[in-house]
């Protein structure tokens, strides 16, 4: 709210035009007024006038004002006051429609000290308020300035930050947003993790516009840096939760839906919390199955309460994903009718895939009969073949040539007690690789190996950790809460060791990655003695696919894997 502009108490600049003797007189009446007077002898053409724009009253004697009969009206802003005799008065007839802009009163000579007093006051008040006011306009042109410099500031946060470029690259997924202000508390991103999963984001802030934009904003860096560190959507989910829940206020939380397409494990992995439901859609547009909210949204609960659990279901060989946010199907017509969902199935079961967003929209539009929405709108739609088209496009023959053309190395890093707790070591060998050039599709599949082998090691070698914990209800939550305790206790005894080795092996280059503990082994021969799909509790079903050997060692404290 624009504060009140105080009354302006600087002088009055006033104008006195007349012959030496009036001027005087008047000099007199007006001592007890608090302006500053200037006076002039001469006589003042209209135009003269109209330059005196920097004195707020003028008091001129009808016979020193030299004016045409015709021609143009004065266009002087300060209100004048003529003085004058009864004759002269009658002559001003003929001058009035040059004169009139200006003239706010005509006192008769010999001039009244009275009159001339009540008339120069009730004048002073008025340029004092009109000073005030444009005083106030000023000061409300500076505020609107420099809110609009701030909605730019905002906005460039928005579109540059938040809205990033990546999410429109991803195959087969297509979005949709609009504000219903001239800032968007709805947000949908996606990216590649290193892996080769996509990870997609859909987040509703509390409120709207300014406030509801800036909440986002922990969410977004969040979701950035830990997808591209290739951590997993329950420990993405909770650290979301962990920073919403200080660095808000208590009023604010973020709705949210956290979808993991893993290409190579070939599932998806779904979290909704607080977010309408996410559906499963088959190739026609029917809906197979939806994912409602089963967790508060985030920023609510503290990191022991919350539960980063998420459902799984295979990858489909076709259809896709859909969400939108509540701002879709709460959207109401004139009549107060809401979209609702039974609608939403109806068209997505009716228009085409290659305009779904398209045609949502304008079916939104046309139910809702007005030009603007009462809520901010998102939704995503996310396509399985294309990603599955995209996966088979990653082992050209370009990447072949490129894996010839890198030379042999040895590289290794050994870490001790809270070392191993700090260190993201998948994410360091990944730089590591696409550093000495090698290809995407390379990187990709040596991140999920190096990442399942020291997740293994340090989960199960060195801290103890049940699979099994994650598979009774709520048990995400308590694993990944013994787990964070369990890396506190973390000594200088408890090591590990990761290596590279890059070399020709059987007349082809491989990559050679060993990983090794000092904490509890296992039995390696029993379990990789198991048929193939009992080998999914230590990922291991997943690095036999991705690597041409498996062994282990040390009792089951070395792994060693090679990619080809």
């Amino acid at each position: 709210m624009l504060a009140q502009a105080a009354a302006d108490t600087s002088p009055v600049q006033v104008l006195l035009v007349a012959e030496p003797s009036l001027a005087s007189e008047l000099a007199d009446m007006l001592a007890s007024f608090d302006f500053r007077l200037t006076l002039r002898h001469e006589p003042i053409s209209l135009q003269q006038l109209a330059d005196q724009s920097h004195f707020d009253l003028a008091i001129i004697d009808l016979s020193l004002v030299v004016a045409s009969l015709s021609g143009p009206a004065c266009d002087a802003q300060l209100p004048v006051i003529l003085l004058g005799t009864e004759a002269e008065q009658q002559s001003l007839q003929d001058r009035f429609t040059t004169l009139e802009p200006v003239i706010e009163d005509f006192l008769l000579k010999p001039v009244q000290a009275l009159s001339l007093r009540l008339k120069i006051r009730a004048l002073i008040k008025e340029v004092r308020l009109s000073r005030q006011l444009e005083q106030q306009n000023t000061r409300l042109l500076e505020h609107m300035a420099n809110t609009r410099a701030e909605a730019e500031m905002a906005s460039y946060l928005f579109y540059n930050n938040l809205m990033d470029q990546v999410s429109d690259s991803i195959r087969g997924y297509n979005r949709f947003l609009k504000s219903s202000s001239d800032f968007c508390g709805d947000l949908t991103l996606a990216r590649y993790s290193p892996s080769g999963s996509i990870f997609i984001m859909h987040v509703d802030a509390t409120g709207h516009g300014l406030s509801a934009t800036v909440t986002l904003m922990p969410v977004v860096d969040t979701f950035h840096s830990m997808v591209a560190r290739g951590y997993a959507l329950p420990m993405i989910v909770r650290e979301m939760n962990r920073k919403l829940s200080y660095k808000l206020p208590p009023d604010r939380f973020v709705a949210a839906s956290l979808v993991e397409v893993d290409l190579l494990h070939e599932q998806v992995s779904i979290w909704n919390g607080g977010m309408p439901p996410v559906l499963l859609l088959n190739a026609q547009g029917q809906k197979l199955a939806a994912f409602p909210s089963r967790h508060m949204a985030l920023g609510i609960l503290d990191n022991a309460s919350f539960d980063s659990g998420v459902e799984r279901i295979e990858l489909p060989a076709g259809g896709g994903l859909f969400s939108c946010s509540d701002g879709f199907i709460d959207q109401s017509n004139a009549a107060g009718q809401a979209y609702g969902a039974e609608r939403l199935l109806h068209q997505l079961a009716t228009v085409p895939r290659d305009s779904l967003m398209s045609s949502l929209v304008a079916s939104l539009k046309e139910f809702s009969g007005l030009p603007a929405f009462d809520d901010d709108v998102s939704l995503y739609y996310l396509y399985f073949p294309e990603l599955r088209l995209f996966l088979d496009q990653q082992h050209s023959l370009e990447s072949s040539r490129r894996l010839h053309e890198i030379h042999p190395f040895n590289w290794s890093m050994n870490l001790f007690g809270q070392q191993i707790a700090r260190q993201e070591v998948a994410s360091t060998c990944n730089d590591l690789l696409q550093g000495l050039g090698f290809p995407q599709s390379f990187c990709q599949r040596a991140f999920t190996v190096i990442s399942e082998l020291s997740n293994n090691a340090i989960d199960h070698g060195l801290l103890g950790l049940s699979s099994g914990l994650k598979t009774v209800s709520d048990g995400f939550a308590e694993y990944y809460v013994q787990r964070d305790m369990r890396l506190q206790t973390l000594a200088e005894k408890d090591h590990l060791r990761i290596q590279l080795d890059w070399r020709v092996r059987d007349g082809a280059p491989a990559l050679c990655i060993e990983v090794q503990h000092s904490g509890e082994g296992f039995d390696a021969e029993a379990v990789l003695a198991k048929p193939r799909e009992e080998l999914s509790g230590r990922g291991l079903l997943l690095i036999r696919r991705l690597s041409s050997s498996l062994a282990f060692a040390d009792a089951g404290r070395l792994a060693q894997a090679i990619l080809e």
